[in-house]
């Protein structure tokens, strides 16, 4: 792995879900960040909320995104190497508008990918009459 290339761990302890994130910092500059997050509404929220880290800021809303795609379609869980990764990547980030587009690698213009995911839906709802 390249010096540049980190992996972050994103998760919501309550819900029990996880994502792995891998930023290519060589592409994802603070430049390209403060876009990204510039371009999303709520973005001094998001620049508070990471401590005025913007890129902290970006990865974080990288792995929301990604996370909301995958409970769109029921939730996801596979390991790193499946190669689910790279279409979640592709379709649910990179070709989605704000983060620049797809490029000849595998970080796309954002220089972020996904790893790894485990977000389940179980969802178990008691069913009660009021009427």
């Amino acid at each position: 792995m390249d010096q540049n290339i980190k992996r972050y761990m994103l998760r919501d302890t309550w819900l029990d879900w996880e994502v792995v994130l891998e930023v290519d910092h060589d592409q994802l500059t603070k430049e390209r960040a403060t876009l990204i997050n510039q371009f999303w509404s709520g973005d001094d929220y998001r620049l508070d909320n990471a401590e005025g880290d913007v890129m902290k800021a970006v990865i974080k809303l990288a792995a929301s995104t990604l996370v909301s795609a995958l409970l769109r379609n029921g939730g996801g869980n596979f390991a790193e190497g499946n190669e689910a990764a790279a279409l979640w990547t592709r379709d649910d980030l990179h070709n989605q508008e704000g983060w620049g587009g797809p490029e000849d690698n595998a970080y796309g213009w954002c220089g972020i990918r996904l790893v790894s995911a485990d977000v389940g839906v179980d969802i178990d709802l008691d069913f009660v009459e009021v009427a």
